[in-house]
């Protein structure tokens, strides 16, 4: 396959993905189904979109080109977790316990101390 063709697909998927995102978001939000809980809905789209990746796996399986426009693209622009997720489920499958817990510890509080930093100190310097 074609890198720009690799590209495109995964450029026009993400798009799709990330406008996904924001469309249930604001659903969730406006019809009352998680006021002002923007967490509750970013769990609810992280939710689904890991369910989805699971089919879309199997139905794209050795479809290079519909692995990058649904799996990558679609499920990586609505919610990364998706991926997270099914690496996660990977490692554990092959037996990498110690892999898998590290790279969910890793991942989650790693992530979150260094957004906290940055943004503690962005507020501190009233850039925020």
């Amino acid at each position: 396959m074609k890198i720009y063709v690799a590209f495109v697909s995964v450029f026009i998927g993400g798009g799709l993905g990330a406008s996904l995102r924001y469309y249930m978001s604001s659903v969730l939000r406006e019809q009352g189904l998680m006021p002002s809980k923007i967490h509750w809905a970013t769990f609810v789209i992280n939710l689904f979109a890991s369910i989805l990746l699971v089919f879309v796996m199997k139905w794209t399986a050795g479809k290079p080109h519909a692995q990058l426009l649904f799996a990558t693209g679609i499920c990586g622009g609505w919610s990364t977790f998706s991926t997270f997720s099914l690496e996660t489920v990977i490692l554990l499958q092959q037996g990498k316990w110690v892999e898998a817990v590290s790279y969910v510890l890793l991942s989650v509080f790693v992530s979150i101390l260094v957004v906290w930093g940055i943004y503690v100190k962005l507020q501190l310097s009233n850039s925020l």
